[in-house]
């Protein structure tokens, strides 16, 4: 689209920043979050910003969409100093194209730019900030703005994905554009297609180097993710164990956030061991690793199976035990004098990287594991201190490993993450859960009460039996849709058959009321098929063939949703719910589901919505 000029903010004038008219939700009211993109933006242009900007949208239907009533927003990343710019004015965007939107404040609009804002949304954040569009109060999509390596430089969503607007709120999915450099002033591809993101060293993480590792063997390698600081946890230490010290000495780490511990350094604070391995050493957000000094039980007194080992001696008479990224401590705890044959952990509600600075969140483990009669929970959720528990414990470790590094070993991982409904959901608060039923919340990194899902508060809602871009073992997957807001810790995904897995995490996997989860094969967009945000994973397979199938949610021996289904899955489809069927009760009707449109695509092109809000089947 090209010379749209300065047309809207000169006939209307909420387009200017005055406020916008009542008509513009009702004008936006048929669009879904998702129909329009934010696929690039240049927020950091060479020289002076002003005048300079650009936004690009793109519709990824193959229908044509109206952007009458939408709201363009940009704010700080807490939300604070927004500023607006109203669509006020017909204005459609037709298949499969672009609209480039620039801050031109004065002369001619320059060629790349179809329609200017003026000065609606002052500057965009150079290195963060979020940048948006809505209709009224719904979010239609949002992105977070980053830093390009250098001025004048776009960022640009990868180009090997179909964007959709819950796969582009991943910041790792960005990166800075390899276009040509457009009228010499900056480097980008307004109005055009993306081109493939190049792989970027850490991208979860810190400044992984070169490392690489493969996500199961015979797959291309891809950078490591190393998590920044707090994302992974020291949790418990047995630095005493009853037998040899350097074959049973061992090491438990939290993940916070989706990491892997390849090329980390893990060790004392004069000397550390180097985490090595081809294989992707990942843990998701939740899961715990144990690092160990001998990977064989027979010699490390049956321990459960470490993701990776090391080499160096732990002193028994107290010291300090560090995991470094490069330069970089992403914790460090320091230990008392150890009790032969007790671990000494962390509180299992101040698993955390500051609460486990603390020397009261630490105390002496109390149950057995293993062969030789040793106390403590490796691999598995901590118990809770109690008052009088309290231990030598840990504290901050203070600066960086100077030693050498030798080479660590690679254990090998893995990852688990009908009938009709039982009638309604109740209209109280959500349930606190069973004594002793907690997990890590989210947002303030602290333990509280699971939020149990009650039947019909968790709905299935959308789910790929057979992608085609990925094999099935690795891109099937399940949407769920909270009606109230729950955590889907202890809640278990059942099939027909009988296979299920039980979601258990540390962290609280939480949805708010109106969102929805993915659950997946594979956490891995690398793998999956570039999926959004995975919540937790399943371990069994969903049948492609006809007949009489189900999945079902469960709790308790409770059935909390469930659907059925007979047909065969279509290759490279999704099968939805219409949005007006997504509850408890509708789901389990005739004619509810249908498969998803041809022009609702995600990742690298398998058809469906996960995450989104489905589209209407047809009637």
């Amino acid at each position: 689209m090209r010379r749209w000029g300065w047309w809207l903010c000169v006939v209307g004038l909420s387009g200017c920043g005055a406020p916008a008219e009542e008509w513009a939700e009702d004008a936006c009211a048929d669009l879904l979050p998702g129909d329009v993109v934010i696929t690039e933006y240049l927020n950091d242009p060479e020289g002076t910003d002003t005048g300079r900007e650009y936004v690009e949208l793109h519709n990824p239907l193959s229908v044509p969409v109206s952007l009458e009533g939408l709201t363009l927003h940009a704010s700080r990343s807490d939300g604070s100093q927004e500023k607006t710019f109203l669509f006020d004015g017909p204005l459609s965007l037709a298949p499969g194209d672009y609209l480039v939107l620039g801050d031109v404040r004065e002369g001619t609009v320059p060629a790349h730019v179809d329609l200017s804002y003026g000065d609606a949304l002052g500057a965009l954040g150079n290195a963060s900030g979020r940048l948006g569009l809505r209709c009224g109060s719904r979010v239609m999509d949002e992105v977070p703005l980053t830093a390009p390596a250098k001025s004048g430089v776009a960022r640009v969503y990868d180009g090997r994905l179909v964007p959709d607007s819950a796969g582009n709120d991943d910041p790792t999915r960005w990166c800075d554009s390899e276009g040509s450099t457009v009228g010499g002033s900056f480097q980008g591809s307004p109005g055009a297609a993306n081109a493939p993101c190049a792989p970027t060293e850490g991208a979860s993480g810190g400044d992984g180097g070169a490392e690489k590792c493969s996500p199961l063997e015979g797959l291309a390698a891809r950078p490591v993710r190393w998590p920044r600081v707090g994302e992974l946890v020291i949790t418990e230490l047995m630095v005493n164990p009853i037998g040899d010290d350097t074959s049973a000495e061992w090491v438990e780490v939290l993940a916070l956030a989706p990491v892997d511990l390849n090329g980390l350094t893990v060790g004392s604070d004069t000397v550390g061991t180097r985490l090595q391995g081809t294989q992707c050493l990942s843990l998701p957000a939740g899961g715990y690793a144990l690092l160990a000094r001998r990977a064989e039980a027979v010699l490390n007194g049956g321990l459960p199976t470490p993701l990776a080992t090391f080499g160096v001696d732990l002193r028994n008479s107290g010291g300090v035990v560090r995991v470094r990224a490069g330069e970089v401590v992403v914790d460090a705890v320091e230990y008392g004098p150890a009790r032969e044959g007790v671990a000494t952990q962390v509180s299992v509600e101040r698993a955390n990287a500051s609460d486990n600075d603390s020397p009261s969140s630490w105390c002496p483990a109390r149950e057995r594991h293993g062969e030789r009669g040793n106390l403590g929970t490796p691999g598995r959720v901590n118990t809770r201190c109690t008052e009088g528990d309290a231990d030598a414990g840990a504290s901050d470790g203070g600066g960086q490993d100077a030693g050498p590094s030798d080479g660590g070993r690679d254990a090998g991982s893995t990852s688990d993450a009908g009938p009709r409904d039982a009638g309604p959901p109740d209209a109280g608060p959500p349930d606190a859960g069973p004594p002793g039923s907690t997990c890590i919340d989210r947002i303030t990194g602290r333990a509280r009460a699971v939020r149990v899902p009650e039947v019909g508060s968790i709905v299935l809602t959308e789910f790929m039996a057979d992608p085609t871009v990925v094999a099935d073992g690795v891109g099937e997957w399940v949407e769920v849709l909270a009606t109230r807001e729950v955590d889907l810790n202890g809640v278990t995904l059942m099939n027909e058959s009988g296979a299920s897995t039980t979601l258990e995490a540390a962290l609280c996997l939480s949805l708010k009321t109106g969102t929805r989860a993915v659950l997946a094969r594979s956490l891995d967009p690398a793998l999956n098929g570039g999926l959004p945000a995975v919540l937790a994973t399943f371990s069994f397979n969903l049948a492609n063939t006809a007949g009489a199938r189900s999945l079902r949610l469960m709790k308790d021996g409770r059935a909390l949703d469930a659907i059925t289904w007979s047909n065969a899955a279509t290759p490279g489809v999704s099968w939805q719910v219409d949005p007006a069927s997504s509850d408890a009760q509708r789901n389990d009707l005739p004619g509810s589901f249908c498969a998803a449109p041809t022009g609702a695509r995600y990742g690298l092109g398998d058809r469906g919505t996960p995450g989104l809000e489905n589209r209407a089947c047809p009637r």
